[in-house]
């Protein structure tokens, strides 16, 4: 694929880099308990278009495991830190599930270094009944190992017919989520239990695209429209038969329904 970088440690966090230096640069920022391989179904299409940072969050992939509590804006900074390393002020940020909400806190935070933005299958607040949720996988987690939360998580993501089909698939999703740490797990569920971005998503006057699964039973498309109708220029864009992790269940819609996005948004802001 154009441009591909081998993997490289940018401030404290790792990434690859994917397409040409010129191109303009789009960050993909994947969910809880995957990594920066989450995208492969994307990268060799996007890469010919955009200059691609995939970076891994703490205790995700490649990336160091943290070393204490990181609120939603503590991983935003180090997303910005990244970017700094490697000389790009201004960029999309495509956000799946977890990577949506360190997105939106990017654009809370910094709007002048988002161009646009890609909340994918994600929230804006945690209910405290889904706080209490979290808590007890963070349990099972730290007194049964990563383990037990393999097969419940790909049953939350997948629809039953997809997993079904596609053993292989189901497989390398299973190892992201198997080399996910520890400390990394812990320290992501709790950024997920702080979200609380509802009411300030008004704020956020960038172009946004916001991508719901029909069968997706974490963010359902009734969710997902909500959290587009508080956006003055988001979008919405729902895939069909899919799931909590869309870019897999869906490569193909997903790639060229937010490729499409991203082509315009950085053509229009060029």
């Amino acid at each position: 694929m154009a441009g591909e970088s081998a993997l490289v440690s940018a401030g404290p966090l790792a990434c690859r880099v994917f397409g040409e230096p010129w191109a303009p640069p789009v960050v993909l920022l994947h969910s809880l308990a995957t990594h920066s391989e989450i995208w492969r179904p994307q990268l060799a299409v996007w890469s010919t278009t955009f200059r691609l940072v995939c970076i891994d969050l703490p205790g995700h992939g490649a990336s160091p495991a943290p070393t204490g509590p990181l609120a939603l804006a503590d991983l935003a900074g180090l997303v910005h830190a990244v970017l700094d390393e490697l000389a790009v002020a201004r960029a999309a940020v495509v956000g799946l599930s977890l990577g949506g909400m360190v997105a939106q806190a990017m654009a809370l935070g910094a709007p002048s270094r988002v161009r646009s933005l890609v909340l994918a299958h994600t929230s804006a607040r945690t209910a405290p009944e889904l706080r209490e949720v979290w808590q007890q996988r963070l349990q099972q987690c730290e007194q049964h190992g990563i383990e037990s939360q393999v097969e419940p998580t790909l049953a939350r993501w997948f629809t039953k017919a997809f997993a079904g089909a596609s053993p292989m698939t189901m497989d390398w999703v299973a190892r992201q989520i198997r080399t996910t740490s520890p400390a990394g797990f812990a320290t992501a569920i709790g950024a997920i239990q702080g979200l609380d971005h509802l009411d300030r998503l008004a704020e956020i006057a960038l172009p946004t695209l916001v991508v719901a699964g029909d069968a997706d039973a974490a963010v359902p498309p009734q969710a997902a429209s909500a959290m587009a109708a508080r956006m003055p220029r988001a979008e919405l864009f729902v895939l069909k038969d899919a799931g909590h992790i869309g870019n897999v269940q869906q490569p193909l819609l997903f790639t060229e329904a937010v490729g499409r996005f991203l082509r315009e948004t950085s053509t229009a802001a060029a």
